[in-house]
């Protein structure tokens, strides 16, 4: 295992998706100041979610390809360029031109940052890849503080601040492009050479992503919503999410860890059939009870990030770039067209209806990961 590509990897995950993850602060606040519906609110959502991830195989599909390292700082760059400016919105559709816009360069950064790990974890694979998810969670949780910390301190212009992040993580990881460079010419896994891509598994996985994702997005979006609807302040809706996400992070390397160990499927099947049960306990109860199983509720729903995207690059160890685009770009984002459904739904049936259908659909994912049969461990190609 390479150390510093991987934590180069990790560390712009995090940073380009706590950039990402200051919208849902900033959304309840832009509800009000553009009368939006919970409808509407759902677009943004989506958009900001499809745009960063439905696009991913094309750039995956260039990265098998061709060198693509620059689209790393490019992305980094981009996106914190895109979120500065979200603050300064006067209107409606201008937001969903700049979370558009924003998606592209995130979606730029995951496909090329995603091969780099997979060829820096050596037989690790699993577990690296776990760190790699891991900074992109620890980025979603401290996003929603990060942004509430702006709009307290400077108001919505504060949003300008993010190119600060932004440039500093371009600026190293184009510093030190040289390390993400592979140290052995490419070759195919052994075994892998004319091998048929097995469609039908990775069309049952991409399923199995879309449903995670539709909980996941819509409950990152919707909880900061419910939060507001009671009374309470962004403060509040931040540290519910924080938690939520944070713990979730340490779910995924423990996740990804007992991955290399386990075996991918148990992995997943076990972690998401758990969620909906500690969800409904962390909502009903109250207190110091409530925080508790919140956590472990995100511990259980990100254990299987770094798992299923491993998982894809085992399904097309040949096509690293494309797999990564799938698991964490086509999948994710299928899954964030839900969250426009779901504001629907809320317009119809109540923020606390669609709040339980969100839960109830990473359980539905992980029944389907039942039928997923334990996929046989490929080496991928290395980097060195």
């Amino acid at each position: 295992m390479r150390k510093l590509p991987l934590a180069l990897a990790v560390l712009g995950h995090a940073v380009i998706d706590a950039c990402q993850n200051v919208l849902p602060v900033i959304l309840p606040l832009l509800m009000d100041r553009f009368h939006l519906s919970y409808a509407q609110v759902g677009i943004a959502a989506a958009l900001s979610s499809i745009s960063s991830s439905i696009i991913q195989p094309a750039f995956g599909w260039v990265s098998d390809r061709w060198p693509t390292r620059w689209l790393m700082p490019a992305g980094a760059l981009w996106s914190g360029i895109m979120m500065a400016l979200l603050g300064f919105t006067p209107h409606y559709w201008i937001l969903l031109v700049l979370v558009v816009l924003n998606g592209i360069g995130t979606a730029a950064f995951h496909p090329v940052a995603s091969i780099a790990v997979a060829r820096a974890s050596g037989t690790k694979r699993g577990l690296g890849m776990s760190f790699f998810s891991a900074g992109g969670n620890f980025g979603f949780a401290v996003g929603p503080v990060m942004g509430a910390a702006l709009l307290k301190g400077f108001g919505m212009q504060g949003t300008l601040l993010l190119l600060i992040p932004g440039l500093l993580m371009a600026s190293a990881l184009h510093v030190w492009r040289g390390e993400f460079e592979e140290r052995t010419k490419r070759a195919a896994p052994a075994g892998t050479e004319g091998s048929p891509i097995p469609w039908g598994k990775v069309a049952t996985l991409c399923t199995l992503i879309t449903l995670r994702s539709w909980g996941y997005s819509g409950l990152i979006v919707f909880i900061p919503l419910l939060v507001h609807a009671q009374g309470a302040g962004p403060d509040v809706a931040a540290r519910a999410l924080f938690v939520f996400l944070f713990f979730g992070a340490l779910g995924g390397v423990l996740g990804g860890h007992l991955s290399d160990r386990l075996g991918r499927q148990p992995i997943i099947a076990a972690s998401l059939l758990a969620f909906p049960l500690l969800m409904t306990t962390a909502v009903v109860l109250p207190g110091a009870l409530h925080w508790f199983f919140l956590a472990v509720a995100g511990m259980a729903l990100l254990a299987s990030f770094s798992v299923t995207v491993v998982f894809a690059q085992e399904l097309l160890p040949r096509h690293l770039g494309m797999a990564s685009g799938l698991s964490l770009g086509l999948a994710f984002g299928t899954g964030g067209i839900g969250v426009a459904l779901s504001g629907l739904l809320a317009d119809a049936l109540g923020l606390r209806i669609s709040l339980a259908i969100l839960m109830v659909l990473p359980g539905i994912a992980g029944a389907l990961a039942l039928v997923l049969s334990p996929g046989r461990s490929t080496p991928l190609p290395s980097g060195g």
